[in-house]
């Protein structure tokens, strides 16, 4: 039998000998070439993709930035919106409850001390955390625990329970956030990092330059807020006396974050530049001149307008307080293809030592962020502009002009972050089509995996050069500053496109849909000729992927009638033991259901211990469950008892076995709130909902216990 080790040096040899190739043959490579062969077979073509291009100086930054922004600004400023030059939205707003948790003042219900030393419950064994999709690579959510203690965000508030005793209680508060603003939380030891949006900030303005066309021009606009983003590290060392550390802010919005061994990657996105803009009064000649006025504006802007900035504190000591450029001009790389004016960044926050780390920056807005424990990967958007969106009708002879996606290329970026302070760009490829999302990627043995859609109708039109839509697996290899393509299958769901994607292994599992629910299996053995080896098409689709054991899956989406008309929230089983030939052993539907883990893996939870499944689920009007026992086509209809008759809204729990998906039971909160996530601590599940949490029997999931917020 081959071993792990003697494949994973067959597969370097095989990659050495593709590089190799692609060295010789680099002349002939094309960025644009398509890459793979279809399931059918046939040889690969393959290509290197440009890198970044670094930015050597200020200077050099600058110029292209005021260069490529004067072919987009116009008489309202650059491109009419923030959306449409790739920067990021503004972000939601804290209310004065920030400088209550500045100050470090909890509200407590209750005055307790640390717990008492014990074995500390082990993660998986005694209690479960956040469904993330690498194993130590951590992910941000709105509830994280250790097992005695967990943490929350409800109404702003940081809540801090004490889990130790004969049930969950609250022993603090902390004001952190606006009271109906988003908040995602990082546990690492006694530190918790909360990351939100920071307050508005004060932006001194800028007086426009003289251009001599002021006249007709109403005014210069306030320097726009693009928003914030902010992480408040609080300790919880003492449960009654929770307490801000430290405050770090940032320009621009929080796409995600990763946590790898105490130390949390931040994904984000800034822009637009901290300059106003001038507005035309209305009549003709006022568009020209407010043109003209942007334009010296832009060519008048510097360096310092465009870098997203950073902010420092913490309470109590001014001395440790710092703030200036979140990235130096040498930390700014550009696509070689226009990818917009807002900037990615990612950049590190120790949970021990929470001031910010030298950030590495891309032009272009981040999108997808997938990461391993050694790479963290960042997808961006080509554009195609700038191009001509309308006339202006006769106000001014210069038209409005913006940018827009490219349909048919994703970017990837890939970081080295396995140094705790600094964050280095590595390389950068291309695949064609679009991302789903971050299971759209994984990394194996430093080999990227990558599965995409592109553009396309559901039969195509041939004959007026429109291509249906289909889905393709890449393999991506560092070489130097490039991820080259070494290896592709596509063809996948030629008319419909990507629900969802799990690699596990060296196999990859992508379901597509626009009817019915293609699984195919992916064989990725050999990274440089992955081929589709399986393909089981049923009703429905699966919109996420779960591992269960050895070769199986469950899968939980939506069914669907034989014309793609969903059902409600479906519960499958798959086997995929026999890559050729994989089956579904069971399903279960909730008819006119829906599911928040159906669109966010942390919402799913899976207890190996006793194969429970539970799922979030808002159900509406009447209907049985429909339990597929096994792989025949013919369902059979189980009785609906008495509590089934209308609307649902909590969570249902389901035991997975060998060959079977039964529903356990179910979980209701206090005026049908919406359950949004469920964790398991010792023989207790524990659902949580914005007013309150609820511990039921992990085995029954009966005799909750209520505790409200």
């Amino acid at each position: 039998m081959e071993t792990r080790g003697s494949k994973r040096a067959r597969r370097n040899r095989r990659g050495l000998a593709v590089l190799a190739a692609l060295a010789v043959a680099g002349g002939a490579c094309t960025d644009g070439d398509d890459t793979g062969k279809g399931p059918e077979g046939g040889a690969p073509t393959f290509r290197l993709a440009s890198a970044l291009t670094p930015f050597a100086a200020c200077g050099d930054l600058q110029e292209y930035l005021r260069t490529e922004a004067a072919k987009l600004v116009g008489p309202y400023g650059l491109g009419g919106g923030a959306r449409d030059v790739g920067f990021p939205m503004p972000l939601a707003t804290t209310d004065d409850a920030r400088s209550t948790a500045a100050a470090g003042s909890a509200a407590q219900e209750s005055s307790v001390g640390a717990p008492p030393p014990t074995e500390a419950p082990k993660a998986g064994v005694d209690y479960s955390g956040t469904n993330v999709q690498e194993a130590g690579v951590d992910e941000p959510d709105l509830v994280k625990t250790d097992g005695r203690r967990l943490v929350t965000m409800a109404g702003g508030r940081l809540r801090i329970l004490d889990l130790t005793g004969d049930s969950p209680r609250v022993t603090a508060t902390l004001p952190i956030a606006q009271q109906y603003q988003q908040a995602e939380l990082l546990l690492e030891g006694d530190r918790v990092l909360v990351l939100h949006a920071a307050e508005p900030q004060n932006v001194p303005q800028k007086p426009a330059p003289p251009t001599g066309a002021e006249d007709g021009v109403a005014m210069i606009a306030p320097v726009p807020d693009a928003g914030r983003a902010q992480v408040t590290v609080v300790d919880i060392a003492d449960l009654g006396s929770p307490k801000v550390v430290a405050e770090v802010k940032m320009d621009g919005s929080l796409v995600t974050a990763r946590m790898v061994d105490g130390v949390a990657r931040l994904v984000l996105r800034s822009g637009p530049p901290r300059i106003g803009f001038a507005y035309p009064t209305g009549n003709q000649e006022s568009f020209n001149q407010a043109t003209a006025t942007n334009k010296a504006i832009v060519e008048k802007s510097t360096v310092e307008d465009w870098l997203p900035t950073y902010s420092y504190s913490e309470p109590g000591r001014a001395e440790a307080a710092s703030s200036g450029q979140l990235v130096g001009c040498n930390e700014v790389a550009r696509p070689s293809e226009f990818s917009g004016l807002g900037m990615v960044s990612v950049l590190s926050v120790d949970a021990k030592d929470p001031r910010p780390g030298p950030a590495a920056t891309v032009l272009g807005a981040g999108e997808t962020v997938y990461a391993s424990n050694q790479n963290l990967y960042v997808t961006t958007s080509r554009w195609s502009g700038p191009v001509p969106l309308e006339d202006t009708g006769g106000r001014g002879d210069r038209p409005r002009r913006s940018i827009a996606p490219d349909p048919g290329t994703s970017d990837i970026h890939k970081f080295d972050i396995s140094d705790k302070v600094r964050t280095r760009y590595l390389a950068s490829g291309n695949v064609p089509g679009r991302l789903l999302n971050q299971f759209s990627m994984s990394e194996l043995e430093g080999d990227l995996r990558v599965a995409t859609t592109t553009e396309g109708i559901a039969q195509g039109r041939p004959e007026a050069g429109v291509p249906a839509s289909e889905s393709r697996v890449s393999v991506l290899r560092q070489d130097g500053d490039k991820l080259a393509t070494i290896g592709s299958v596509g063809g996948l769901g030629k008319g419909e496109r990507i629900f969802a994607v799990r690699f596990l292994g060296d196999r990859g599992y992508v379901v597509t849909f626009r009817q019915t629910d293609p699984l195919y299996v992916i064989d990725l053995d050999d990274p440089a000729r992955p081929a589709v080896r399986g393909e089981l098409k049923i009703p429905g689709y699966s919109a996420y992927l779960h591992p269960v054991g050895d070769h199986r899956l469950i899968g939980v989406g939506q069914d669907a009638t034989d014309e793609g008309r969903s059902l409600g929230t479906q519960v499958s089983l798959f086997d995929v033991s026999d890559p050729g030939d994989p089956k579904r052993l069971a399903h279960t539907v909730l008819p006119r259901a829906s599911s928040e883990a159906e669109l966010d893996h942390r919402a799913f939870l899976y207890w190996a211990k006793t194969g429970l499944t539970l799922l979030p689920v808002q159900s509406h009007g009447d209907g049985d469950v429909i339990i597929q026992e096994g792989p025949s086509p013919e369902p059979t209809i189980a009785s609906r008892p008495p509590d089934r008759g209308q609307q649902f809204v909590g969570a249902v729990g389901f035991t997975v076995g060998e060959t079977e998906v039964k529903e356990l039971g179910r979980i209701r909160h206090r005026g049908d709130m919406p359950i949004r996530r469920s964790l398991v601590v010792n023989d207790s599940v524990l659902t949580l909902s914005e007013d309150g949490l609820m511990s039921s029997d992990l085995q029954t999931l009966g005799g909750g216990k209520w505790l409200a917020f």
